[in-house]
């Protein structure tokens, strides 16, 4: 199986690619410094998943798409200035989304967040409040959009909200929580988030679903 994979030079796209190498499966990575990824044997297309012929490029021979990209910062601080383009992840899902649906292509996986899109409405007032008033508001607002934009296409999509990201690895596996319901844990290590993905496109499951994705507690 070959995989397009939007953020593969980020902190949860390096797991993946390790993953799907692990599994037998291929990889094809958009980098804006390919140099990024001189360490793996993967298909590299030079250039931004924003610019739609790059995607279009890089799609070619791909069963399936995983998107981890996010409104990146200088910094984790919350108020640290933007990296990125404030509609990067959106931008690039309507790239992906145009460039599979001519080439037949229909498997998408989406890494969001909690908070983003109907979840919104349930986030703890400290959080929203967090979010409203520092840079974290354009990722969750982008994250939203993209998940709208997946919803209104034909693809066979899924959404996996996670709550904090860490890179402490866990071997417990990630524990899935349909839309609505409190997740097992406010914490998803990134390895656990990268077999999760492997595992469900494999498997075909959790087709057209908006799922909380989290570590069991510890």
């Amino acid at each position: 199986m070959k995989i397009l994979l939007l953020g593969a030079t980020g902190r949860t796209g390096i797991h993946i690619i390790k993953e799907s190498i692990k599994r037998g499966h291929n990889i094809s990575a958009i980098a804006r410094n390919p140099e990024k990824l001189k360490d793996f044997e993967i298909e590299i297309t030079e250039g931004t998943p924003y610019d739609y012929d790059t995607v279009e490029k890089a799609i070619t021979g791909c069963d399936a798409v995983i998107n981890t990209l996010n409104v990146s910062r200088k910094s984790d601080n919350p108020w640290a200035s933007l990296t990125a383009p404030k509609d990067l992840i959106s931008r690039s899902a309507s790239n992906a989304i145009k460039a599979m649906e001519k080439a037949g292509t229909d498997r998408f996986v989406a890494l969001s967040t909690i908070g983003a899109g109907r979840s919104w409405q349930s986030t703890p007032w400290i959080l929203k409040f967090i979010v409203s008033i520092s840079n974290f508001k354009y990722a969750f607002r982008d994250h939203g959009r993209q998940e709208k934009l997946l919803e209104k296409s034909s693809l066979r999509y899924t959404i996996c909200r996670a709550p904090m990201l860490s890179a402490k690895i866990n071997n417990t596996g990630a524990v899935a929580t349909p839309e609505g319901e409190k997740p097992a844990s406010m914490y998803l290590s990134r390895n656990s988030a990268a077999e999760f993905f492997m595992k469900i496109i494999e498997d075909g499951e959790y087709i057209r679903e908006t799922i909380s994705l989290s570590n069991r507690p510890e």
